[in-house]
């Protein structure tokens, strides 16, 4: 009988421990009382038994995300926040076009909406 190798075991079982989720690439920024620019920021939302995270840098770790409606509902909102910097909503309609509004905790920085598009993953 020949033994598989430790390594294909792992990939086998990886499906069934991978977390579901959406990627989201926002290209457009208003900020409040502002103009709108182009943007290019993508995210990422996985969402696991231990509830949802959210990558909201590229190079940032995962911040827990308070889930405002269940994961099958339409639509999909998570909160986020990082105490004394800021705050952010997500909002994904079943359609997939999503809205991210960045809070600031600096009363002088205008909050920022970001207009977009997410992906089941």
């Amino acid at each position: 009988m020949r033994h598989l190798p430790l390594i294909s075991l792992c990939l086998l079982a990886a499906p069934a421990m991978a977390e579901t989720g959406y990627s989201c690439t926002f290209t457009v920024a208003c900020e409040a009382a502002g103009d709108c620019v182009p943007a290019e920021i993508e995210i990422e939302i996985g969402m696991g038994e231990e509830g949802a995270m959210a990558f909201l840098e590229a190079d940032a770790d995962a911040l827990p995300a308070l889930s405002l409606s269940d994961a099958d509902s339409s639509p999909f909102s998570i909160a986020t926040a990082v105490p004394g910097a800021e705050s952010d909503l997500i909002t994904i309609h079943a359609d997939g076009t999503a809205l991210r509004s960045r809070h600031p905790a600096n009363p002088g920085s205008p909050a920022i909406t970001y207009f977009g598009i997410c992906e089941e993953t």
